[in-house]
């Protein structure tokens, strides 16, 4: 399957260009969170993305939530970049992952309901969790499958997963795949009191560590049948080469400790892309910095590459623009495009005092030049749902 586009709007600005240009500089994209008040919380933290600016009529999406206009720039990035016609997009599949969708929005009409009386009723349109994959289509012209997941942390990992399938099965050429998310007050009051928010900058796999920051933003990729993209002369960045999806079935919000269930997902990414644990040259990890995850992920890791796993560098990439819940999948698998293009591996940054539980090489700190045929990252979201997808270099 082909990656022909890439588009993401992060904390650290509005464009994959800026998103590359951050992670080579090191750029920590989290801030004091300004989207709404954080008094009495454990944490003031957030990763917040730029406003997005769309290339359409102000006028018609003046009304929608922020991640559907981070959705919808990160789709008009991704087909130009692609260099895809308006007729090549009309049959196109289009599948979306969130966390809370246009969750701020309802916030808001609850607010001025209880101030002045019943707002505008139009104020709900972008309610809906699938008003993001509904809005792009619309912008777009896509009139192909249309699906939107909502699988907690792992939604966008699953959506490019799902996207591939309806290509795999021949039920279209072309397909948009992605995630968006916006800072909320229903998730930061929900994390900070679950204590799974740090009171300062995120640090996976650190010793110190003491939870995440949020996030927001979003990223499409363009995925096409690989012969189809040849045959019109794409620019292929990446080959998505396999996924896997499990589901713990074991608690609400923690992971099993024993990360059983995130290496099988692992295994059948492996399995599904045709290929053997040493093959894997980087993995891109969930790395959320909470302390039952970040062990349980490195258990999972080892379980499946067992030797390889110690000189097989992995790092976790959220100290650079928070935990972007439904859209982190996407933004991830597009840093995955990035470092197999560019042969450069994004670090840990924040990581200084490794955890004895973490002993692999989570590339601290630094970026790494290096040069890597197959990648993976790994998406795990709360209640168990593991996703973990497999890229590859053109061949």
């Amino acid at each position: 399957m082909a990656v022909t586009g890439l588009g993401a709007v992060t904390a650290l600005g509005p464009d994959v260009a800026s998103l590359e240009r951050g992670l080579r500089a090191g750029t920590c994209g989290v801030v004091e969170c300004t989207k709404f008040s954080t008094v009495g919380y454990r944490s003031s933290l957030a990763g917040q993305a730029p406003e997005p600016t769309p290339p359409v009529d102000p006028e018609l999406i003046a009304n929608v939530s922020r991640p559907d206009r981070f959705g919808l720039q990160a789709a008009f990035e991704a087909v130009k970049m692609a260099g895809l016609e308006a007729h090549e997009l009309e049959r196109a599949a289009l599948v979306f992952g969130t966390g809370t969708g246009g969750a701020g929005i309802t916030e808001e009409y609850f607010r001025l309901f209880v101030k002045d009386g019943a707002p505008p009723a139009s104020m709900l349109v972008s309610h809906q969790p699938a008003s993001v994959t509904d809005l792009v289509a619309r912008h777009l012209g896509v009139h192909g499958p249309r699906t939107t997941l909502m699988t907690a942390c792992s939604s966008s990992a699953t959506a490019i997963g799902y996207a591939a399938d309806r290509i795999r099965l021949g039920h279209v050429d072309v397909a948009l795949a992605g995630g968006a998310e916006g800072l909320c007050r229903l998730t930061y009051a929900g994390f900070n009191s679950l204590r799974a928010t740090s009171p300062d900058h995120c640090r996976p796999f650190d010793a110190d560590r003491k939870g995440l920051n949020l996030g927001e933003g979003a990223a499409v990729l363009v995925l096409e049948d690989y012969e189809r993209a040849r045959a019109r002369g794409a620019t292929i960045y990446a080959v998505l080469a396999g996924y896997g999806i499990t589901a713990d079935a074991h608690h609400m919000t923690a992971p099993r400790p024993d990360g059983s269930q995130a290496a099988r997902a692992i295994r059948h990414a492996l399995r599904d892309a045709h290929l053997a644990p040493h093959e894997i040259g980087y993995v891109n990890a969930h790395g959320s910095s909470t302390p039952l995850n970040d062990p349980a992920e490195t258990l999972a890791i080892k379980q499946v590459f067992a030797d390889h796993a110690y000189s097989m560098p992995v790092s976790g990439t959220k100290g650079y623009y928070g935990h972007a819940l439904g859209a982190s999948g996407a933004i991830e698998a597009a840093i995955c495009a990035l470092s197999l293009t560019h042969e450069w591996l994004p670090p840990t940054i924040n990581l200084t005092a490794p955890d004895a539980a973490c002993d692999l090489d989570y590339v601290p700190t630094t970026g790494r030049a290096k040069r890597v045929d197959v990648v993976m990252s790994n998406s795990f979201g709360f209640g168990g749902i593991n996703a973990a997808l497999v890229m590859s270099r053109v061949s």
